[in-house]
């Protein structure tokens, strides 16, 4: 029950990449208000559970909060196996926040996000995903992208990305509300992650494509090491 904000004097961290503007409660029970460039003033408040501790494991509940996106979450870290475990992950993020992340990229959107009861048990040591379960819906509506010189724009219909494991690897599976795919991701268990865009979601923007190819033909993909 030692006073969180008595700990974070003794620990007195530098170098941080946000401002912690408040640090209330417990170790056990704590509350801090951060703030940074990109999200904004957030405030994360957990509670550990008890029974966990008893074999060594860390459990708690997690709340994130701040104007443009909130999620709740359970969290457990298991030293033994190095497994991090995350269960009934359900948020929300509003459309004036992925345009903040996407506008080096020159995308903006209308359309907020819907986190729903996403479940990973994922082993760090071995790069392994146990288990993976869970979905992310985009409601859909009008985006706007750099076309060479000019800007292009399109109104899109809702997207829905499904999370789960194969073989140890991590899958995200985006497509529409009629089970047509338009992009899949992947994290690989030697570390590399990938993502693959369908000629598909070409056609949803409606560009043109100079060479035939069927809608479930990949059209771009990038690779790169994670882990």
């Amino acid at each position: 029950m030692f006073p969180l904000n008595v700990a974070y004097k003794l620990v007195a961290p530098k170098g941080l990449p946000v401002q912690v503007v408040a640090v209330s409660g417990t170790i056990w029970n704590g509350h801090v208000t951060l703030k940074q460039a990109l999200t904004g003033q957030v405030v994360a408040k957990w509670q550990l559970k008890v029974l966990p501790l008893i074999i060594g494991d860390i459990q708690t509940a997690f709340q994130i909060d701040s104007s443009e996106f909130n999620a709740k979450l359970d969290i457990a870290y298991s030293p033994v196996t190095n497994n991090v475990i995350v269960t009934n992950l359900n948020g929300f993020v509003e459309a004036a926040f992925i345009n903040r992340v996407a506008k080096p990229n020159k995308v903006k959107m209308s359309g907020d996000l819907e986190i729903n009861n996403v479940a990973i048990n994922y082993s760090i040591s071995d790069i392994y995903a146990h288990d993976a379960s869970g979905r992310a819906v985009w409601m859909g509506g009008d985006v706007s992208y750099p076309k060479g010189r000019k800007t292009g724009r399109a109104t899109l219909p809702m997207l829905i990305a499904d999370i789960s494991s194969q073989s140890g690897e991590l899958r995200v599976d985006v497509h529409t509300t009629d089970n047509l795919s338009v992009a899949n991701a992947n994290l690989k268990t030697d570390g590399w992650g990938s993502v693959e865009v369908l000629k598909r979601m070409i056609d949803l923007v409606g560009e043109p494509w100079p060479s035939k190819a069927s809608a479930d033909t990949a059209v771009f993909e990038i690779s790169e090491k994670v882990l």
